[in-house]
Order: structure tokens, then C-alpha cells, then sequence
């Protein structure tokens, strides 16, 4: 590893403040830095403790929630299969199937590349109806609006699905950002 780069590292200490003081005073003085400013930031003020990671299960599919595109037939949200069994960060809006979703999902693995595809496939101007834009082109997509989304493409792929139409809310128990 170079030398010239400085080391960042994740804490992850789901103690609460009085167990860390006793397990380790240096770590207890280093989180009470944090108390005055950090503690106070939107994510941190609703963790117990304050200085805790989230705790959620990786969701199967994620979708960018902000960016740039429509130039160039570029597409301002893509969505992510999550192959790779890790928690998105909140920069993602994080899709977790409803149990008749997950259930067709265990039974078929490859439902999962084709939802995915189906997912990437609804157009540019669909998703960015429900959306919003801010100045400089930049395009951003709620949880709630994402939600609206028609997903009658998905209900195709599903076996012994009778619903006539759906949106992204049916088809997943939760749009998180």
C-alpha cells in the first residue's frame, strides 16, 4: 500500500456509550468527539447509538436514486442486480420482493437476471415522470416516487400471477434510500 495515502477506516460498535467506556476508554474519549456535531446529523440522530452502523439485510435489487443523463440516450437511474450479497449505502434505493416475489425469486434463480433486465428496461421517461429534476439536469427519485412506477413487465415474468396491474410497491415490500 502506498504511504502517501491516509487510512480511513469504518467504525462499527453497536455498544452503547457506557459499555464502550468500560471495554475501552480511548474509543469511549474518540466517540464523544462526535457527540457535539456528529451525533446531531440527520442518519446519526436516528441510529441508537448515534454512532452505529445500519443494520439491514442486502437487498436483491438496487436503484441509483440521483444522476445525470437523457443526452446521448444515457439513463439518469439504473437499476443494480446485487449479486454480491452486500448492504447498499444510502445512495441507493434498496428493493426488497414481497413474499410472493421472493418465493418465485428461490424457486427460478435466473428470475432474478430477468427481473433485473425487465427493471432496466422501463424507459427513461417513465421513471423520470414520477421523479424529479433539479437545476443542471439533475434528475432524483424518491422511494414514494419509484414506487408509483407501473411493474406490469415484472408481473409477466411470474408465474401464476393473475394481477391485472401492478406498480413497484405490489411487487416489493420496501423502496429504501
Amino acid at each position: 500500500m502506498p504511504t502517501s495515502i491516509r487510512r480511513l477506516y469504518l467504525l462499527d460498535c453497536p455498544l452503547n456509550a457506557e459499555e464502550v467506556l468500560r471495554l475501552s476508554v480511548p474509543l469511549a474519549r474518540y466517540l464523544e468527539t462526535g457527540r457535539e456535531k456528529a451525533s446531531q446529523t440527520y442518519i446519526c440522530s436516528r441510529r441508537i447509538p448515534w454512532y452505529s452502523q445500519e443494520r439491514r439485510p442486502p437487498a436483491p435489487f438496487v436503484c441509483t436514486y440521483m444522476g445525470r443523463g437523457l443526452q446521448d440516450r444515457a439513463r439518469p437511474f439504473r437499476f443494480i442486480l446485487n449479486n454480491s450479497n452486500a448492504t447498499a449505502l444510502n445512495v441507493y434505493l434498496m428493493l426488497y420482493p414481497k413474499p410472493f416475489l421472493a418465493r418465485a425469486l428461490q424457486s427460478d434463480p435466473q428470475l432474478a437476471t430477468a427481473v433485473w433486465q425487465v427493471l432496466n428496461e422501463i424507459s427513461p421517461e417513465t421513471l423520470l415522470g414520477e421523479g424529479r429534476v433539479y437545476g443542471g439536469g439533475l434528475y432524483k427519485m424518491e422511494p414514494k416516487e419509484l414506487a408509483n412506477v407501473p411493474a406490469d413487465a415484472l408481473m409477466a415474468l411470474i408465474p401464476q400471477t393473475s394481477f391485472e396491474s401492478m406498480t413497484q410497491t405490489e411487487m416489493f415490500s420496501e423502496l429504501v434510500a
